[in-house]
C-alpha cells in the first residue's frame, strides 16, 4: 500500500473511533512501523487534519456539540483518582489538566479521559513512571477542561466536588 493511500485510511479509521488508538496499533494494522505512523500523523497535521495526541493514543477532534468548561479544584495527590472518577461518573470528560506557573505561564497536559478504565490507566501510568502530577508544582491547585453532552452533568460534578472540598471558587 503506497504512503497516500494509508494515510487516507488512517484518516477514515480515525473518524469512524470514538476512542484513542495508539499509534503501535495502527501499525499492526497498516502493517509498517510505529515511526512511520508517528511520521504520517505529523503530516496528516501539518495539512490541515485535526488529530490529537493523547495518552491513550490519536483520535480526531470531536465535530460534536459539547458543554464545556473550566473547573478551578484543589486536592493531595492521593485525591486524584476520586476527583477524576467523580467527573467522569456525572458523564464528564477530563479534557486536560492546566497549572500556573510563575516562571512559564499555563502548562497543560492533555488527559482526555471518558471513562474509569482511563482514569484507571492514568493513575497506573504515574505509579509506573513515578511521574509528578502538574498541580504538585501549585499545591494542589489546577484546572480541567471538562466536556459533557450538557450543562447538568457538569454542574453535578461541581456539586460532587464541592461536597468533596475539592472545588475552588
Amino acid at each position: 500500500m503506497n504512503t497516500e493511500i494509508r494515510r487516507e485510511r488512517i484518516i477514515k479509521l480515525l473518524n469512524t473511533r470514538h476512542e484513542p488508538i495508539s499509534g503501535n496499533e495502527l501499525a499492526k494494522i497498516f502493517g509498517v512501523t510505529r515511526q512511520v505512523i508517528v511520521q504520517d500523523i505529523a503530516i496528516l497535521r501539518a495539512s490541515g487534519k485535526d488529530i490529537i495526541s493523547t495518552s491513550q493514543g490519536y483520535l480526531m477532534k470531536s465535530p460534536l456539540p459539547v458543554c464545556t468548561k473550566q473547573i478551578a479544584v484543589c486536592h493531595k495527590e492521593e485525591n486524584t483518582r476520586e476527583e477524576l472518577l467523580t467527573f467522569i461518573e456525572c458523564g464528564c470528560k477530563v479534557i486536560d489538566v492546566i497549572v500556573e506557573h510563575p516562571l512559564y505561564g499555563e502548562l497543560h497536559g492533555l488527559l482526555m479521559l471518558s471513562n474509569s478504565k482511563d482514569v484507571d490507566n492514568f493513575i497506573q501510568a504515574i505509579k509506573k513512571h513515578k511521574a509528578k502530577l502538574l498541580s504538585q508544582l501549585t499545591n494542589g491547585v489546577h484546572l480541567h477542561t471538562v466536556e459533557a453532552i450538557n450543562f447538568d452533568c457538569i454542574n453535578k460534578a461541581e456539586r460532587l466536588l464541592k461536597e468533596k472540598g475539592m472545588l475552588l471558587e
